[in-house]
């Protein structure tokens, strides 16, 4: 699907999380759009795309050509998009903010932002006690995460709506997620070695700045399984017999 007009200048909202990654140049950087006062009260941008960079001076100082084209994803209502556009210019230090000119279109690459991707890793997950508490945390088998939560592995069934604290490390230009969740499901699968349950948890804590940036972390995640050229499995979280 792809977005023009109006629809498009909906998705370029002030502080918008972008990712800008071009394997030629190395760069792989994660910004946020920066619009004025003035061009927030009118809901677009005015002649060129302000991001302003998550990196490091020593990063930003090394500007590319005026000209050179660059693939965006932006981060939208329950997707992601992709454009190419040209860089212009950069500001003076303090600030790290890019020029860029305006898309025309964008190209829809998933179909929603909660897609499920598979990383075999350990995580930690506080559980609700006996009477309500939460206990340390354990270590549990994660099976999949999306920008929505996550799916681990544990030996019982656990109550549905219990809360939950989950700690994920290692996530792409985020490091460790730490925040809570709710169960809202418990499926007993049947293995090798008897019973176990994908514990189903939906994120409850999460502001849309930080649910944004975990979901360009997650398809980085996918776009490494890509490059890698694995194909990102379906998982079924039914019952197995």
């Amino acid at each position: 699907m792809t977005l023009e007009g109006e629809k498009l200048t909906a998705l370029l909202k002030h502080d918008a999380s972008i990712h800008i990654i071009d394997p030629e140049t190395d760069i792989d950087y994660y910004g946020s759009l920066e619009l004025s006062e003035e061009e927030q009260a009118a809901g677009a941008p005015e002649g060129a795309l302000s991001v302003r960079l998550n990196i490091p001076v020593g990063k930003f100082v090394n500007t590319p050509e005026t000209g050179y084209l660059f693939p965006c994803h932006l981060t939208g209502p329950g997707c992601v998009y992709h454009f190419t556009v040209a860089y212009r210019s950069a500001s003076q230090l303090p600030d790290t903010i890019w020029y860029l000119d305006l898309p025309e279109s964008a190209e829809r690459i998933q179909l929603r932002d909660f897609v499920r991707v598979p990383i075999p890793m350990s995580i930690e997950v506080k559980l609700a006690g006996d009477h309500g508490s939460l206990k340390n945390f354990r270590e549990m088998h994660l099976i999949d995460i999306s920008g929505g939560g996550l799916c681990f592995v544990h030996e019982e069934e656990l109550l549905e709506n219990a809360p939950v604290v989950v700690r994920v490390p290692d996530l792409p230009h985020i490091g460790t997620l730490e925040t809570e969740g709710a169960i809202r499901r418990s499926t007993p699968i049947e293995t090798n070695l008897g019973i176990t349950y994908h514990i189903g948890v939906e994120f409850t804590a999460l502001t849309p700045r930080e649910r944004e940036r975990l979901v360009q972390s997650i398809y980085q995640l996918q776009q490494s399984y890509l490059r890698k050229g694995l194909k990102v499995p379906q998982i079924d979280h039914t019952k197995r017999g």
